[in-house]
């Protein structure tokens, strides 16, 4: 029989009644473990709420372990970590996730205090850990920690597939003459650089008048699928990425990608697909989202998705577990 491992999950990233979307992936990857034989509690940490809930969150570990019997904690983003490293009797899982290794940045690209502060506190946190997972190969540099794992968030094939584009419309209820650019993201989070994105758009619209960008944000994961259906295509122009899921999901979708070179995206992205890594400039972009909508056609980067399908990616955490609590 299979060993069963029994998982307390501390998170600042958990989807909520305020934002359904926030921290979907990581929600997505337990889910995965528990066919493999993960069973997990959820300890999720509201930093957005009150930085105080971290230091709150130290206790609640605590109480939790001595109310029961842990095999390990799998504390997701850097602050996290903390929260859960502040007890020794249990061997602990990290996954970083990219601004908190890799700093968050304003949109003139220097790193803000905040995001120096997460550097710092990742650096010293990381040596301390059980086992590491980072999200791609620049953040394994920036820890200078070789052992650390590079498993991104796996993809849910089955929910992000191709349907058909016009139904898609229809249902979302867009208008069938526009032509979108997805933007699933908040305008105000400088490292995604809508800016760049209004900018970009608006010079493509000096061919295609009828462009627009798609705001969905807030939304329940579940319902990302429709939106990446009838949309056009997708851009990323972020400073600062580990393994962009947006980008990811949206090509197990076949809407066609146009992204910077960020995070890995550049090792799942090819232009025989139909989708395409541009330079950080305006004008670059812009000219490529207008030959994506003069071309009018869906990309074909579903296959290359397969090695960041959930069960691909949910062997190789149980193979950290298998490890972790071995030694």
């Amino acid at each position: 029989m299979a060993k069963r491992y029994r998982v307390l999950v501390v998170t600042n990233m958990w989807p909520n009644e305020a934002d359904p979307s926030f921290g979907s992936f990581v929600q997505d990857q337990l889910e995965s473990l528990r066919p493999l034989g993960v069973d997990y509690d959820v300890l999720f940490v509201n930093g957005r709420q009150s930085r105080w809930n971290y230091l709150f969150g130290i206790g609640e570990v605590r109480r939790r372990l001595r109310a029961k019997n842990y095999d390990l904690i799998h504390a997701h983003f850097g602050l996290s970590g903390w929260v859960a490293r502040f007890q020794l009797g249990v061997p602990l899982v990290i996954t970083f996730h990219g601004d908190d290794v890799l700093g968050r940045p304003a949109t003139d690209g220097h790193i803000t205090p905040t995001g120096r502060f997460f550097q710092a506190s990742s650096y010293l946190l990381a040596p301390l850990a059980s086992a590491v997972i980072v999200q791609n190969r620049q953040m394994r540099r920036a820890l200078s920690l070789q052992s650390a794992e590079i498993i991104p968030c796996g993809i849910d094939m089955e929910l992000f597939r191709p349907m058909d584009h016009g139904e898609a419309r229809r249902l979302a209820g867009l208008d069938p003459g526009t032509k979108y650019v997805l933007f699933p993201y908040s305008p105000q989070e400088q490292r995604k650089r809508f800016d760049f994105i209004a900018a970009a758009v608006a010079k493509a619209k000096e061919e295609f008048p009828q462009l627009e960008i798609l705001q969905v944000r807030r939304k329940p994961h579940s319902e990302m699928p429709l939106y990446m259906n009838a949309a056009d295509v997708l851009v990323m122009a972020s400073t600062i990425e580990g393994s962009p899921n947006a980008i990811k999901e949206a090509m197990a979708t076949n809407l066609p990608v146009i992204s910077v070179e960020v995070g890995d995206a550049a090792d799942f992205i090819y232009e025989s697909d139909g989708n395409y890594i541009v330079p950080r400039d305006v004008d670059a972009m812009a000219a490529k989202i207008a030959e994506v909508c003069r071309r009018g056609e869906r990309g074909r980067g579903r296959e290359r998705l397969v090695p960041f399908s959930m069960p691909a990616t949910a062997k190789r955490i149980m193979e950290v577990y298998s490890r972790v609590t071995r030694s």
